[in-house]
């Protein structure tokens, strides 16, 4: 093994932040251990969409995109789905509210969910086509989220009746309306 891909935690230093909040390393063997979720969490604090991520795959090219993700509780997910692509989520620390709406976004199921200690459930396979968001119930949620690559933008399809993903304060405001609504 080289030096490169030696066998120790990940540091700042293995890290190339490639758009802000988005990291990737060049080991092609690669761990996290809790120094990378504090790492992460730091980022979010200070980043402008309250998220940030170490994608553990080489490049938006990769055929798998594996990333652990770190968002804050006012991380705004906008409503969205993939057209042809199905995605996991794995929590490992926090709680949310996974959102599944309806074609139109009038309807509105709601799943709790947590860490593995919480007794709720804390993995889902979201199907293609299905619209989407998570309501941050803790200070942070740090999860692994998979999809089969590359990444496209047109990938993604932000639903038409939802604040788009750059109105933070809107959306905010309208996931903070789903919660309360039964």
């Amino acid at each position: 093994m080289t030096e490169q891909n030696a066998v120790h935690s990940l540091t700042p230093g293995d890290l190339i932040e490639k758009a802000p909040g988005i990291f990737y390393t060049s080991r092609s063997f690669v761990h996290f251990d809790s120094g990378a979720i504090s790492f992460l969490k730091d980022q979010a604090l200070s980043n402008v969409r309250r998220r940030a991520r170490i994608c553990a795959h080489p490049s938006p090219d990769a055929d798998q995109h594996d990333m652990l993700i770190v968002s804050y509780c006012d991380t705004y997910v906008a409503p969205h789905r993939h057209p042809t692509k199905s995605e996991s989520l794995l929590i490992l620390e926090g709680a949310a509210t996974t959102l599944l709406f309806t074609e139109d976004g009038r309807d509105v199921e709601r799943l709790p969910m947590g860490s593995p200690d919480s007794g709720l459930p804390f993995f889902y396979r979201m199907p293609t086509r299905q619209y989407h968001s998570l309501s941050i119930e803790s200070e942070f949620l740090v999860f692994v989220e998979a999809t089969k690559g590359p990444f496209r933008s047109d990938d993604m399809e932000n639903a038409p009746w939802a604040p788009a993903p750059e109105e933070f304060a809107a959306g905010r405001a309208f996931i903070a309306s789903l919660r309360n609504k039964k």
